[in-house]
C-alpha cells in the first residue's frame, strides 16, 4: 500500500467561489486535512442579467489552489459540494487539473496528511483513476483593458462566464519583445471552463480576435479538466 501511494498522480484543485464564502471554504479545507493552499482574488465576468438570474449581487470572486492526490478527488469534491452548496448556481465552482510535477518537499508534505486523513478510502478510488476528460480550463493572457473584448468573444462562440485575474507578465532580457511585438508587463488573465466539444472553436474565436496581431496581444493555452463541481 506505501509503494501504491508512491506512485500516486496529484491533482490541481481550482475552486473559484463568491468572496462570502471564503472563510468557510478554509475551514472545510483545514477540516479535510489540506495542508496547504494558496487563494487570490478575482473578478467574475458573467452578465448582469445571469448574476440577477443566479440571485447574486456581487461579482468579487475567490481563488484557491490547493493539491490533493487523485484518489481523493472524488470524496474531496462530493464533500465539498456539500459543504458548500456547490451544486446551486452561482456559488461557485470547482475543477480538477493533472499534474505532471512538484516540489519534493511539497510531494512529502501532502503524503504525510493523506496518511493522517484517509488511507483505506484513498486506497479504494486509486483502482478508479481512469476518467474521461470532459471540460477544460482556457487561460488567455492579454494586456490590460481587453477582459471584456475576450469574454465577448468567448460568449458568441458558446461560453458562459469566466473569471479576470490580474497580474504581472516576468520575462528575463529581451524576451518581453515576442515576434517583434513588445508586450506590456501588466497582464490580466481570463479563466474560462468549457465543455471538451467547444473548446477548439472558443480558442480560435480568442485567438483570431484578440491574439498576437491584436492589441490586446492575447496568447491563449487550455489545460485538461478531469473532475468538476459547480458548473
Amino acid at each position: 500500500m506505501q509503494e501504491q501511494k508512491k506512485r500516486e498522480a496529484y491533482r490541481c484543485l481550482v475552486i473559484i467561489t463568491d468572496s462570502h464564502i471564503r472563510e468557510q471554504l478554509c475551514e472545510f479545507l483545514a477540516d479535510s486535512h489540506i495542508p496547504v493552499y494558496y487563494q487570490m482574488h478575482g473578478i467574475g465576468t458573467a452578465s448582469s442579467e445571469w448574476l440577477e438570474l443566479c440571485g447574486l449581487g456581487s461579482i468579487q470572486k475567490s481563488i484557491t489552489l490547493c493539491f490533493i492526490p487523485n484518489g481523493r478527488k472524488k470524496i474531496l469534491l462530493a464533500e465539498m459540494n456539500q459543504a458548500l452548496s456547490l451544486h446551486k448556481k452561482g456559488t461557485g465552482i470547482a475543477v480538477s487539473i493533472p499534474m505532471n510535477g512538484m516540489q519534493g518537499f511539497l510531494y512529502k508534505l501532502l503524503n504525510e496528511h493523506t496518511a493522517e486523513s484517509d488511507g483505506e478510502e484513498v486506497e479504494k478510488e486509486v483502482k478508479k483513476m481512469s476518467e474521461p476528460i470532459t471540460h477544460a480550463m482556457i487561460l488567455v493572457t492579454i494586456n490590460q483593458g481587453y477582459s471584456d473584448a475576450v469574454m465577448n468573444t468567448a460568449r458568441a462562440a458558446g461560453a458562459t462566464g469566466g473569471t479576470i485575474l490580474k497580474g504581472l507578465r516576468c520575462s528575463p532580457g529581451k524576451s518581453a519583445v515576442i515576434f517583434g511585438i513588445t508586450i506590456q508587463e501588466e497582464q490580466e488573465i481570463v479563466a474560462i471552463v468549457v465543455p471538451k466539444d467547444k473548446k477548439t472553436e472558443i480558442m480560435q474565436a480568442i485567438s483570431s480576435a484578440h491574439g498576437m496581431d491584436s492589441p490586446a496581444h492575447g496568447v491563449a493555452f487550455s489545460l485538461p479538466v478531469d473532475g468538476i463541481m459547480g458548473l
